[in-house]
């Protein structure tokens, strides 16, 4: 078996966590996004507007996980002002009010306390380090990684928002594979989520490590076997694994 001489991560609950409900989160910023529509002269209701924000947010979610595209929330913001007759916003304010939206979610996440070391290690021993997320907006990825200090060591940082296809579709993560010249057998998925990193990681020909959640095993098999190739609860312990895989 080849090297491993790339890895490819995940960022939502493999490099940083969200230090708060995420549900709870989302209601919250939807209702701030209605007040800022409003107070930009948009004639809404904001409590109808949040609804069916959040509805169609929803829809375009699961339309996205069947579709393994995405649905970025610059085009679920455009649906939902569109049926209170909104049709042509300036595209500049639909900009603004998404980074409102995502704004409150922002300033909560945070990297888990032995990712930087890690990557920096990985780094110093010569591994390619980069970075694909399913996001709908890549603006608030790209925030992400350089507020959590990531940006030094991550080459390339996708997301499904930027480049429009989802893991466990592989070609977003060959994109990562042909900028680094890597073959597949060469490099490593490191992601939470058997479904998306660790099935997009077989598909694209890869090694996958999980960052366990506490995953069942039982619930591997029901998954059709989506197994990975290691798992791990702490990111510190990846140059060992990376070394035996």
């Amino acid at each position: 078996m080849q090297k491993i001489n790339g890895a490819i991560f995940d960022l939502g609950d493999t490099l940083m966590y969200l230090d708060g409900d995420l549900e709870e989160i989302i209601r919250r910023e939807a209702a701030e996004l209605g007040s800022f529509l409003n107070k930009s002269g948009l004639n809404i209701d904001r409590a109808a507007f949040s609804r069916i924000f959040l509805r169609q947010r929803t829809l375009f979610s699961q339309k996205a996980e069947k579709e393994r595209v995405e649905y970025p929330a610059i085009e679920t913001l455009k649906k939902a002002l569109a049926q209170f007759g909104y049709e042509n916003v300036d595209q500049e304010l639909i900009t603004e009010a998404v980074a409102v939206f995502f704004s409150c979610e922002e300033r909560l996440w945070r990297a888990y306390p032995d990712a930087c070391a890690t990557l920096q290690q990985l780094s110093e021993a010569g591994y390619l380090l980069g970075l694909v997320s399913n996001a709908s907006d890549d603006g608030l990825i790209q925030r992400l990684v350089e507020g959590l200090d990531f940006r030094r060591w991550l080459r390339p940082v996708l997301s499904s928002a930027g480049v429009g296809i989802r893991k466990p579709d592989p070609k977003i993560l060959q994109m990562v594979l042909s900028q680094w010249g890597l073959p597949p057998q060469q490099a490593v998925m490191v992601g939470d989520r058997l479904e998306f990193d660790i099935l997009g990681a077989r598909l694209a020909g890869m090694r996958s490590v999980l960052v366990s959640k506490g995953e069942d095993p039982d619930e591997v098999e029901q998954r059709g076997g989506i197994a990975p190739d290691a798992t791990i609860e702490q990111l510190s312990e990846l140059p060992e694994v990376f070394a035996t895989l």
